[in-house]
């Protein structure tokens, strides 16, 4: 029984999944809680110019305008440090956006209890009851971070409460405060696990599309581009040279008396020879940026930007030596011994 229980709050704590994957997919998270941050400094901004042009020519009130001035510099500050963590981490959970989070959250719900308490004297607390509520729908937080981020300030507001107001407004207070954090409660779960949801389903779907690119694009038998590929490279390579007034150079290969080598070793040999020729190729294709590919049987074609017609045959002789220097035997060869180009 106990054992049950402990899965269920282990369940409920990792959004129904298990640990490792909400910590692989913990970046997009915070990527996320940050810029919803951010809106929220841009709408908090408009709201305080608003206010200070109110208080400037309708009440001109100079403590009223001064506050609200250091608040929209202190907001400022806030979106500019939360720029600067979504710029400075391009990969990665970000360090320090749980942290900030959980400070802005707590700064909210302060912010309500004064004004639901001491500013509001004997009346029903408002502004912190919705704050339990919105703060906790706005950000997609683990469930027990976002538990204890709010139950610790709801217990403060029902003390402060007691303490300045009476008994039946308290009683009020308390009811809509268990009202709000239990509905809050509700939806931030919900809409976290939604969130983790569409995050590894994009994921997923990323993944599905870059195979499905691959396979399109890519000879399967030695993972160099296959001849469709190839072909639609050369012809961006043809278009680019003739616009910048650079010559291709072009390298067809051929393994010779391939049709030999597979009736002697058999064809999972011959396969073994072109993946291994494969790899070799794709080693040095990345090496000088040289786009290589499989064209037919035992064909391949290197193309690349050139303007040297001896570094052209050089490279052309760089890939002949690379299989020949394999010295994979060939015995059925009519003129050597081993696999050559």
């Amino acid at each position: 029984m106990i054992k049950k229980i402990l899965q269920v709050i282990q369940r409920w704590r990792y959004l129904g999944y298990d640990r490792n994957i909400v910590q692989r997919y913990r970046a997009q998270t915070d990527r996320t809680n940050l810029q919803t941050l951010k809106r929220m400094c841009i709408l908090t901004m408009a709201v305080f110019d608003i206010l200070a042009i109110f208080y400037s020519t309708v009440m001109r009130e100079t403590n009223s305008i001064i506050a609200v001035v250091l608040c929209t510099g202190f907001v400022l500050f806030l979106y500019a440090y939360t720029s600067n963590l979504l710029r400075s981490v391009s990969a990665g959970p970000i360090r320090g956006a749980n942290s900030l989070i959980y400070l802005i959250s707590a700064a909210l719900y302060l912010s309500g209890i004064v004004s639901g308490t001491i500013l509001c004297s004997d009346e029903l607390g408002v502004l912190p009851i919705w704050m339990f509520l919105l703060v906790q729908i706005s950000f997609d937080l683990p469930p027990l971070q976002n538990v204890l981020t709010v139950l610790p300030f709801a217990g403060l507001y029902l003390v402060v409460s007691a303490m300045t107001k009476s008994p039946k407004h308290v009683q009020y207070d308390a009811l809509y405060t268990l009202l709000s954090v239990s509905v809050g409660l509700f939806i931030s779960y919900h809409q976290a696990h939604l969130a983790l949801e569409n995050i590894i389903a994009k994921s997923n779907l990323q993944k599905a599309n870059f195979a499905l690119y691959h396979t399109a694009t890519t000879d399967a038998l030695t993972g160099l581009m296959n001849r469709r590929m190839l072909f639609d490279r050369c012809d961006q390579l043809s278009a680019a040279c003739v616009g910048n007034g650079q010559s291709l150079a072009c390298a067809v290969l051929d393994i010779d008396d391939y049709k030999q080598f597979n009736d002697t070793y058999g064809h999972p040999e011959g396969d073994e020879l072109l993946r291994m020729i494969g790899a070799a190729y794709r080693e040095y294709g990345e090496k000088k940026q040289i786009d290589i590919g499989r064209i037919g049987g035992e064909e391949f074609l290197a193309v690349w930007p050139e303007d040297s017609a001896t570094r052209c045959e050089a490279v052309a002789e760089d890939l002949r030596l690379a299989v020949e220097r394999m010295n994979i035997p060939h015995k059925s060869a009519t003129d050597h011994e081993r696999v050559t180009m």
